[in-house]
């Protein structure tokens, strides 16, 4: 056998191994959503189906505020098209009440050009975002909407006293 006809062969026989585990990126079945959990997401599984099937048992919609009065998400982003850069902006709208508005923008970075799902966490703060509010998350690059969700943050009810206290000045 020659040189040439044993590459050409070990060239076909690594095609066949890797053309099937190149087609099995978790991207087809949650491309363009962002799953959301309150704990870390699997980086890995045995096979596509069993990381498919964790990604979808730990993913939620609603969030409870913990003692701090935050909120503390993570979240798996499964793009639309793989990411053209190295930087990437997450927002966040308010869907509660008309339309949607605008509550934040968080600029992140990732190690490398071309990735097609991005893992991460972020902290939402009371004081920053509010309570009780239906939100929903996007991941662009360069004003692309790559991929979204929707999600509800819960927590307590403000107290109201229904007490004012004035000072000397405001009450002249």
């Amino acid at each position: 056998m020659s040189v040439r006809s044993i590459l050409m062969s070990s060239f076909v026989a690594l095609l066949l191994f890797v053309a099937p585990a190149a087609a099995e990126k978790p991207n087809p079945a949650f491309a363009g959503r962002i799953m959301l959990s309150n704990k870390r997401f699997p980086t890995q599984a045995s096979s596509l189906a069993a990381f498919n099937a964790k990604i979808k048992q730990q993913s939620k919609t609603s969030f409870f505020e913990d003692k701090d009065k935050k909120w503390k998400i993570y979240f798996a982003g499964f793009l639309r098209t793989p990411l053209n850069d190295v930087e990437y902006v997450v927002k966040l709208y308010e869907l509660t009440g008309r339309g949607q508005q605008l509550l934040a923008t968080i600029e992140q970075f990732t190690d490398s050009r071309g990735q097609a799902s991005l893992i991460s966490n972020l902290q939402l703060d009371r004081k920053t975002i509010g309570a009780n509010k239906e939100l929903m998350m996007t991941i662009e690059n360069r004003g692309k909407v790559l991929a979204s969700s929707r999600f509800k943050i819960l927590g307590e009810r403000e107290k109201f006293t229904g007490k004012v206290d004035f000072s000397e000045e405001e009450a002249n």
